[in-house]
């Protein structure tokens, strides 16, 4: 019997741990635990993707972008605007920078800069830093919300250039 019980406990964990909370706000008026209908009519300009495209992150609690707006212009740069969903439900919105890909260091840092000080200017100091010969990462909390600055590097060029909107961890 309790060998029943902690092999049915195993088999819904996994589960529970992908459950996106609903009602989180991300970016913008997106909110997690909204379905990709929602998102679009929020959206006018967002175009929903077919299930062969949008990108498929690594990790599965990533979700799979289902919808995307192909270009938004935040401070003067043109960044696209993922949306990523997990059993249908909105889990997490990636604004990424496509032409950041190849950009020389130098100019990567100060772009890495600028985004990080308006960043702090909106949320206050990030929560954390970490700064590596493989990037720069940046965190911020906004009450349920997680925001992640994340720049990754290549032989002294950019490689990505991400701003995440998700839910912060439950402690």
């Amino acid at each position: 019997m309790i060998r029943t019980l902690l092999l049915l406990s195993a088999l819904f964990l996994p589960a529970a741990a992908l459950a996106v909370p609903a009602g989180v706000p991300l970016w913008e008026d997106a909110a997690t635990g909204m379905n990709r209908d929602e998102v679009l009519s929020r959206f006018p300009e967002a175009q929903g993707l077919a299930p062969d495209q949008g990108d498929q992150p690594k990790r599965p609690e990533q979700g799979k972008e289902r919808v995307r707006i192909p270009e938004v212009e935040i401070a003067g740069e043109r960044y696209q605007a993922g949306f990523y969903f997990l059993d249908g439900a909105l889990a997490r919105v990636v604004l990424e920078l496509p032409r950041a890909e190849g950009m020389p260091f130098s100019r990567g840092l100060k772009l890495t800069e600028e985004v990080r000080d308006a960043l702090t200017q909106t949320y206050g100091e990030p929560a954390s830093k970490d700064s590596s010969g493989k990037g720069y990462m940046a965190e911020w909390e906004d009450g349920p919300t997680l925001i992640r600055l994340v720049v990754l590097t290549e032989t002294y060029k950019v490689k990505k250039f991400q701003i995440i909107y998700e839910p912060a961890p439950e402690d």
